[in-house]
């Protein structure tokens, strides 16, 4: 399932939905819960499909000019990709809404209803325990940042 699909999936339940929502919380707040079991549910599916072999393998360039830089990318997301499933959910979501979407700690925090101290502890252990996963791949900084087509 791609991102399109789960956010018309995350407006569609939002939508039967909204008459619930007591307004006991932001409506950012709401929509980010329904997000947040959306994006878990379809994550447990494709380990399924992935566990049993039908999981789908992106096509990969192999005569189109500057083919060689898109596979390198394609394969440092890859690495960066599988090191995130390492981590447990609560690590994973607190470097996935501060580190890639931006946010505040205190945003984060507020979203995830936790308190700010267990952002930071989140993040400092799940940058840690990513950092780990990327070395077990093998993979360095430096191999991440590369620009593609040079040589360093």
């Amino acid at each position: 399932m791609d991102a399109e699909d789960l956010t018309q999936e995350v407006f569609a339940i939002a939508l039967r939905r909204l008459p619930d929502f007591r307004g006991d919380s932001k409506p950012s707040t709401w929509l980010f819960g329904i997000t947040r079991r959306v994006v878990a549910n379809a994550r447990r599916k494709a380990a399924v499909r992935r566990f049993v072999g039908l999981g789908e393998l992106p096509e990969l360039p192999d005569t189109a000019p500057g083919a060689d830089e898109t596979v390198d990318r394609l394969r440092r997301r890859r690495q960066v990709q599988l090191a995130l499933e390492k981590l447990g959910t609560s690590h994973r979501e607190a470097i996935a809404l501060v580190d890639l979407e931006g946010l505040s700690a205190v945003e984060a925090g507020e979203l995830l209803g936790v308190p700010v101290g267990t952002i930071y502890s989140r993040l400092h252990l799940g940058r840690r325990a990513f950092a780990h996963a990327l070395q077990r791949q093998g993979v360095t900084r430096e191999s991440l940042i590369a620009e593609p087509g040079v040589s360093r």
